[in-house]
């Protein structure tokens, strides 16, 4: 099985303020991620925070939730802080949790897709760009565990190219995540007008 990992532990310094707390359609940015999240059967949840509110957000769901002291240092601690929580699983499913718009299809599509395939990781593509969630399968553990700095598996799915399968996601909507003010007002847009 799949153990999904949301990072929720960045500090939103483009944006200016916690963008996770950001309500889209009546309700914080990070509970969407979530409550999408949960719909897929997963064999845990972990979520990586630093901000305590986003934490009294997850105490609502059936998540475990980690405390990332070293979010400072950038995403690969967060990455570090939930697969050593791990149980021991087949894969994990990195979901960032400015991406208010994943959908439960998407995520069940990757879930099949890794299961069905040789592949160890499985990345979507949205209009023919590169996306998240990604999955990795756990033969990756030790490569994640030794990365630093700001970045997730980009240079992993770099480096091993055979072993990457993309997934084409008809719908670019899903992949949008927000990094800006200027994101939040026309994702905001989006959902006011649906």
């Amino acid at each position: 099985m799949v153990t999904a990992i949301i990072l929720a532990a960045g500090f939103s310094r483009r944006f200016g303020r916690e963008k996770l707390l950001m309500k889209l359609d009546g309700k914080p940015m990070i509970t969407h991620v979530i409550e999408t999240i949960i719909k897929s059967d997963f064999k845990e949840i972990i979520l990586v925070y630093q901000n305590e509110e986003i934490k009294k957000i997850a105490e609502n769901y059936n998540v475990k939730y980690v405390y990332n002291q070293s979010a400072i240092t950038g995403m690969s601690s967060s990455i570090k802080c939930a697969i050593m929580e791990a149980s021991e699983t087949d894969a994990y499913m990195f979901i960032n949790g400015d991406q208010p718009f994943v959908d439960s299809q998407v995520i069940e599509e990757l879930i099949t897709t890794f299961n069905n395939r040789k592949e160890s990781i499985i990345v979507p593509r949205y209009d023919g760009e590169r996306g998240n969630p990604v999955i990795f399968g756990s033969n990756w553990k030790d490569d994640f565990l030794r990365i630093t700095g700001d970045i997730g598996g980009r240079n992993i799915i770099k480096d091993n190219k055979d072993e990457v399968y993309y997934l084409d996601i008809s719908e670019s909507k899903w992949g949008l995540d927000i990094d800006t003010k200027e994101d939040y007002l026309i994702i905001k847009e989006l959902t006011d007008n649906e």
